[in-house]
């Protein structure tokens, strides 16, 4: 088309722009509702799955089994498990991108934004809670203590979390949740097979490194969700 005609159409066809006094005056007479930031994670809870938040209370049962028994081996074995309870979170937290349904809850009320960074904070409060009931748990007829039996469940997680979130970023639809469950698979079984191969790393002597690697996935994980967050600002723009 010619480009004079084509200026000419957006001349004739430009909407001229509005009153911000009268837009302004406009908004003020709608009836708005407004709620607190704890009624709005109130709401965000009653939409998270209950299975998941049963599957993750869980992870308690095998804790529970093996230090009514005085199983030496309970640490290990819930070590290997913890990724899982990373998984629940991660994929529960992304769930509407894994089901391709980030447009709709882009047209809601709230922003993607703070739906996910509610949902991450509940999902990983109720994993924390979880996690420091497993400590005592998992420390009873082992040889470690409180310190290193937290480190030695948090890092697997922190691990999972870390590479869930990267994947999810990655791939999108079932792809990302058999990406993630792949994730959980080889670091439990990873955590397993060191245990059993190099055992000497979980001595007393090395836990400052193990302070270290819990330190730096955890501001790694601060940094992974602060991508994936920003991720869903991108989209909307895009939209």
């Amino acid at each position: 088309m010619n480009k004079y005609l084509k200026q000419r159409i957006k001349e004739v066809l430009e909407v001229p722009a509005p009153d911000q006094q009268e837009k302004a005056k406009f908004l003020r007479t709608l009836a708005i509702p407004r709620i607190s930031m704890w009624q709005f994670v109130l709401i965000q809870i009653t939409y998270l799955r209950k299975k998941v938040l049963i599957l993750s209370g869980l992870f308690l049962l095998p804790a529970l089994l093996g230090a009514g028994g005085i199983k030496p081996d309970t640490l290990w074995v819930i070590s290997a498990l913890i990724p899982f309870l990373a998984l629940l979170a991660v994929t529960e937290s992304v769930r509407s991108a894994m089901y391709g349904m980030q447009e709709f809850e882009m047209s809601t009320r709230f922003s993607l934004k703070s739906v996910m960074l509610a949902r991450m904070s509940v999902l990983g409060l109720l994993d924390v809670i979880v996690i420091c009931c497993l400590i005592p748990l998992c420390r009873i007829g082992s040889n470690t203590s409180l310190l290193q039996t937290g480190l030695y469940l948090m890092v697997p997680y922190l691990l999972t979390v870390n590479i869930s979130l990267c994947l999810t970023r990655w791939f999108h639809g079932r792809e990302s949740f058999y990406g993630c469950m792949c994730a959980a698979v080889l670091v439990g079984g990873g955590g397993w097979m060191l245990h059993i191969i190099a055992g000497f790393i979980y001595q007393l002597c090395y836990i400052h490194w193990w302070i270290i690697l819990s330190v730096f996935l955890i501001g790694k994980m601060a940094q992974e969700i602060c991508h994936t967050i920003r991720q869903t600002e991108e989209l909307v723009w895009n939209s």
